[in-house]
């Protein structure tokens, strides 16, 4: 859980419901993303890992 306790949960791994949850985990929401397909959901947090790796590389979130 989040160190605000506020958790999200996301269903659609597509380019909105990633969006959405890779912004909400930027901000620190524990959150889980949903999608009845697994190649999308794969994509999906491909797509969210690399947006936080790069935020990371400039300074904009902690690793952590």
């Amino acid at each position: 859980m989040s160190a605000s306790g506020e958790r999200l949960g996301v269903v659609g791994a597509g380019t909105m419901g990633g969006g959405i949850a890779g912004l909400a985990a930027q901000r620190g929401i524990a959150t889980t993303l949903y999608d009845v397909a697994d190649g999308p959901l794969a994509a999906g947090r491909e797509r969210i890992e690399g947006s936080l790796a790069r935020a990371v590389a400039r300074g904009r979130v902690s690793e952590e």
